[in-house]
């Protein structure tokens, strides 16, 4: 597709550096505290080797424990956080980042951590709830993750409607948050209502349905923000466990089911959904109303693959970074492609200070391959 993805209908406001849009996100921030560990640590906190969990209250202390190892690493985490991260190494400009926090030492490491990447932190902080927090407990090539989400479910309507975030949301074309948003215990409104600005502003709202159960436990909330969502994005599971969360046709494929994503109802129709859908090393689909593209994934080496967690952000935050710039999808689906391509080389979503992305340049993934 030769031609702007969206076209540029935004306010002046919503423009960044030389008309690039300001992106923004709402989500669940996280530390991610990652290190090296035996199956004998494994064992005494009754993890199993490559499993991935919310942290009972047997293990809480797990943080504690791995922030003192000499090999620890502290990384801004969360789904959305992640794709903010990525776009705004990418970009180069123009990005927040809204969410809760404990006032606790690792919200202040996080928000450090943050505010290292150029992304503009929006915090709040709770009294009562700490951190939210991600052991990444590594075992060779093996990685286990325990999350404790804590002040990051406790997301508030009054900090969505503080002057640091009222003013950052009015700035904003681009708004993205990842599925694991609509799991906000003390302000369940708060995505509908961003979603609904959006429409009302002609804003681009973007979302990710992020993981299968999601669609299957906040089930109605999706349906009554779908409506107003202009970019969704998703894995083939995730797009397949929709479709069965609907009670859809379950046998009709990812790619047919895009499709039915697309055509459901829209609130804001001067922005058409686009619904992209991405499955491992297979082809990138884009749904839209004109019908079915694909975009071959660049193959990588088996063995430069080093940690898969995070790939899946890292493709939107690639993506988003040239949807602000007005790229077509052709490159939006490239920026995101390069994005994973380099996150899975690293350890969690971690990624070098520069990058050699050009997305003209005919040998881009050589380099990674």
């Amino acid at each position: 597709m030769g031609g702007p993805v969206g076209g540029r209908q935004d306010s002046e406001r919503s423009a960044g550096v030389s008309g690039v849009l300001k992106v923004i996100g709402f989500g669940h921030p996280l530390l991610d505290i990652s290190t090296h560990v035996s199956l004998q640590f494994l064992q005494r906190y009754d993890v199993e080797a490559g499993q991935t969990m919310l942290a009972e209250p047997s293990q809480l202390g797990v943080y504690e424990e791995i922030s003192q190892h000499k090999d620890v690493e502290f990384v801004p985490g969360g789904a959305t956080m992640n794709a903010v991260r990525v776009c705004r190494w990418l970009l180069g400009s123009s990005c927040s980042y809204v969410g809760t926090l404990g006032d606790d030492e690792f919200g202040a490491i996080l928000e450090r951590s943050l505010r290292r990447t150029g992304v503009k932190p929006l915090f709040e902080r709770s009294d009562d709830h700490p951190t939210g927090t991600c052991a990444c407990l590594i075992v060779g090539k093996e990685r286990s993750l325990i999350a404790n989400l804590g002040a990051a479910l406790q997301f508030s309507l009054r900090h969505l409607e503080s002057k640091a975030v009222s003013r950052a949301i009015e700035e904003a074309g681009i708004f993205y948050s990842a599925g694991f948003f609509l799991n906000t215990v003390s302000s369940p409104d708060a995505p509908l209502r961003l979603a609904k600005h959006c429409a009302e502003n002609n804003r681009i709202w973007a979302m990710n349905l992020s993981a299968p159960y999601l669609c299957h436990a906040f089930k109605d909330l999706w349906g009554a923000i779908m409506p107003y969502i202009d970019y969704l994005f998703g894995n083939k599971n995730d797009v397949l466990a929709y479709a069965q969360a609907q009670g859809w046709d379950t046998d009709a494929g990812h790619i047919d089911t895009a499709l039915r994503l697309v055509r459901l109802e829209k609130a804001n129709k001067m922005r058409p959904r686009v619904v992209v859908v991405t499955h491992g090393g297979d082809p990138t689909v884009v749904a839209t109303e004109s019908g079915i593209e694909e975009f071959e994934t660049p193959a990588l080496r088996a063995e430069c693959i080093v940690d898969l967690n995070g790939a899946g952000d890292a493709f939107v935050g690639g993506f988003l970074s040239q949807l602000a710039q007005d790229r077509c999808m052709r490159d939006c689906v490239r920026g995101g492609q390069y994005a994973a391509a380099v996150i899975i080389r690293n350890n969690g979503c971690t990624f070098p200070d520069k990058h050699d992305f050009d997305v003209d340049r005919p040998d881009l993934f050589a380099d990674l391959s």
